[in-house]
């Protein structure tokens, strides 16, 4: 390669470079563009923490993160994502709010799915989901059940939800653990399902329903249920 030609390439791939940095640093990022450039290692970081489940961890990354980039719509995403995983069901709101506002590309349709999902969770007073255990609920009056036995166990889930996919080994432990329950599965989102999605109500993601042999709702519940979280809930219900 001529000098003339090596310097032209390194001109050339300068400006590119600055061109992504501006970019990030003012304008809306949308899509799956990682900010590895303007903030290296620690988007990816946050990333990781998300996914091993250190939501807290990775709020507070790209918290700070977005501080610094306060255009970047995968970084407020995120923090929906986390504020979600969190029950914090008001901030995960104002944040997918957010993106659908600014968002020009595919995050705007996931966080309108997103902000769509939080609509049928109840909120506290200081604007998070309710907390504690689950509410185990009859599927005629609503009243906590007493008595019935799990036969069978429902998760409705949906292909773009990170909760529902960090709960899919959960629910194949627990299938192959209790051998007298029916274990199904059901996306959300696909209209053969629909007739079931509004017996039960489902309007967040995932939600996992328990139902005794005469088909009882003994649980219904929004929520993942990672680990031992199933099993535990399983044992729960059934009065061990």
């Amino acid at each position: 390669m001529s000098s003339s030609l090596r310097s032209n390439w390194k001109v050339r791939l300068s400006v590119c470079l600055v061109a992504a940095l501006v970019g990030f640093g003012g304008a809306v990022v949308v899509g799956s563009f990682q900010p590895a450039l303007a903030a290296p290692d620690v988007f990816s970081i946050a990333k990781s923490k998300y996914e091993k489940k250190d939501y807290q961890g990775a709020l507070n990354d790209f918290k700070a993160l977005s501080a610094k980039y306060p255009n970047n719509a995968l970084c407020h995403y995120y923090i929906a994502l986390c504020n979600q995983c969190l029950t914090r069901v008001g901030e995960a709101k104002r944040e997918y709010q957010w993106v659908i506002a600014n968002d020009r590309g595919s995050l705007a349709r996931q966080a309108t799915a997103g902000l769509n999902q939080l609509s049928g969770v109840n909120n506290g007073a200081n604007g998070s989901a309710t907390a504690g255990a689950y509410t185990p609920i009859s599927s005629a009056s609503g009243k906590p059940s007493a008595g019935g036995q799990v036969k069978t166990v429902l998760d409705f889930y949906t292909t773009w939800c990170g909760p529902c996919k960090q709960m899919e080994p959960a629910f194949e432990a627990a299938k192959s653990r209790y051998t007298s329950i029916s274990f199904k599965r059901y996306d959300a989102e696909d209209p053969a399902n629909a007739a079931l999605v509004k017996q039960f109500a489902v309007h967040a993601y995932p939600t996992i329903v328990m139902i005794d042999g005469k088909g009882k709702v003994l649980f219904n519940e929004p929520g993942s249920l990672p680990g031992d979280e199933l099993a535990q809930a399983i044992d729960q219900v059934n009065g061990k």
